[in-house]
């Protein structure tokens, strides 16, 4: 018979209900901490009571990974029955999450557990996701799904704008220099997920207007096929531009499928309010 394979991945890819529930994904949450109390998201603490608690707190919270000992506690019952476990989860380069899954491995000393750095965050780890479920439905071995997992991963991208760096800057996610650079002049940054899995200021904008138009640009200078591909566009609370989003990525990309979702703590607490992106 051939080994049942289990999905998992972690907070962070704000992976909306949907398909959680279709390809039975586990969640591995990371943790939010505001003032003296951690939270563990998706856990103790909703998408919508996060957004509450951020325009209240008078400071701005930070996240903890998720530890070595949460990942085996999540993968050993499934160990013990027998499963392939694949974890596609959060960019090595943002958090130390991915590494503690590496370490329960080691931990749980087998080779059945496989953890997939999707170099990417958010909605760009739900996008492999839905892959990865789609093929064990349709029956293929784990090394056709880390086959397709690592093309679809070289030809994905992601950009997004956000209302301010401010949360960046503080997670050590952008450097002070360049949250500077695009906190002057009033300007609008566009930022990109890089092929490394880091974020960097690729372009600034004086517009949301111009901003929405420029990641739509940019998707195109890919010369991806967009009517085989998925897209995905999601938001921080407090966008206001959604639609329009929607609208130009259907009008310009014209893709097979658009998922839209509403990015929560994890990745919320470093991108703060008024954001949306677009994955591909």
């Amino acid at each position: 018979m051939d080994t049942k394979i289990k999905l998992f991945t972690d907070s962070a890819a704000d992976l909306p209900q949907i398909y959680r529930e279709r390809y039975d994904i586990d969640v591995v949450p990371l943790s939010v901490i505001f003032g003296d109390t951690e939270y563990k998201d998706g856990v103790t603490l909703s998408r919508a009571e996060f957004w509450v608690k951020l325009q209240e707190s008078k400071e701005l919270p930070s996240t903890n990974q998720a530890n070595p000992n949460d990942f085996v506690e999540a993968f050993k019952p499934y160990v013990e029955q027998g499963y392939t476990i694949l974890y596609i989860g959060l960019s090595v380069k943002l958090s130390g999450t991915l590494q503690s899954a590496v370490l329960a491995k080691d931990l749980l000393g087998t080779d059945q557990i496989h953890v997939f750095d999707s170099k990417s965050a958010s909605i760009g780890e739900t996008l492999l996701l839905i892959t990865a479920g789609e093929m064990i439905q349709a029956g293929h071995t784990i090394d056709e799904i880390l086959q397709q997992l690592e093309q679809q991963r070289a030809e994905s991208g992601a950009y997004f704008t956000i209302d301010s760096l401010t949360h960046l800057v503080k997670g050590g996610r952008l450097t002070k220099t360049q949250g500077f650079v695009g906190s002057v002049l009033n300007v609008k940054p566009i930022l990109q997920v890089t092929s490394e899995g880091t974020i960097e200021v690729a372009e600034k904008v004086r517009s949301a207007k111009k901003a929405l138009q420029t990641m739509v640009s940019k998707a195109k200078e890919a010369h991806i096929d967009f009517s085989q591909k998925r897209v995905a566009i999601v938001h921080t609370w407090g966008a206001e531009t959604v639609p329009e989003l929607i609208e130009l990525v259907q009008d310009e990309l014209a893709p097979a499928n658009i998922v839209e979702g509403l990015i929560g703590p994890t990745v919320g607490t470093h991108a703060g309010p008024g954001g949306i992106a677009l994955f591909f």
